[in-house]
């Protein structure tokens, strides 16, 4: 009797131990998928990510400069594009450099004689150091940022009409801005991106492609 209870709780052992073992390796998978999940990020330390942009809204005024002493002016606006790229230094801390291109057409208008019409050709470079700070939501793809750009600016100006005052082109100047945007990647590299800032030489809005490494 004692043989047959004794090998009746064998079998049970033999039998419940796969199920067990299997039970086991589900929650250790269940664990470590967890794990994973929490480390999930859209920007990652060591990374480096490129976009190719376009934008609107460049900020130009020139009420209180010397080209509004005898006249009024009008700006005939172009579209900026730009490049950047940028290396991942943290998980949140991203550092980057910024090239940009913007034309405008500015004509002044003599207040004392309207047919005296004259103005600039303006050609802008901006060249801009570009630190971003980005928000791990633990997403793969929406990747949530802000940053800010200063750099120079280099002007081309070429005079158009008749200038009867001899009046000075614009030169050089400094950029400065602060952003916030977001990339969102449609495949583990490419992606799209769009954001909103503020600051002088530089768009109000920009979108465009962005791919990381």
């Amino acid at each position: 009797m004692k043989l047959k209870a004794f090998l009746l709780i064998l079998l049970c052992v033999i039998f419940a131990a796969p199920d067990l073992d299997a039970e086991a390796m589900k929650k250790k998978r269940r664990k470590k998928k967890r794990r994973k999940k929490g480390k999930v990020v859209a920007f990652k330390q060591g990374q480096i990510g490129i976009a190719a942009y376009g934008g609107f809204g460049v900020k130009t005024d020139y009420k209180k400069s010397d080209y509004s002493l005898y006249g009024t002016n009008e700006i005939k606006k172009g579209f900026p594009l730009g490049f950047r790229a940028e290396y991942g230094v943290t998980d949140f801390l991203g550092i980057g450099l910024g090239f940009g291109m913007y034309k405008e057409a500015l004509t002044i208008t003599d207040v004392t004689n309207e047919t005296n019409v004259f103005g600039f050709d303006h050609s802008f470079k901006m060249i801009s150091i570009r630190p971003a700070f980005h928000v791990p939501l633990g997403m793969a793809k929406l990747d949530p940022y802000a940053a800010l750009s200063v750099g120079p600016v280099l002007v081309k100006a070429k005079a158009t009409g008749d200038n009867n005052f001899v009046q000075e082109p614009l030169k050089n100047g400094f950029l400065f801005g602060a952003h916030a945007g977001a990339n969102y990647y449609f495949t583990e590299n490419i992606g799209a991106f769009a954001e909103v800032g503020y600051g002088k030489w530089v768009p109000l809005v920009n979108f465009g492609l962005a791919v990381k490494f």
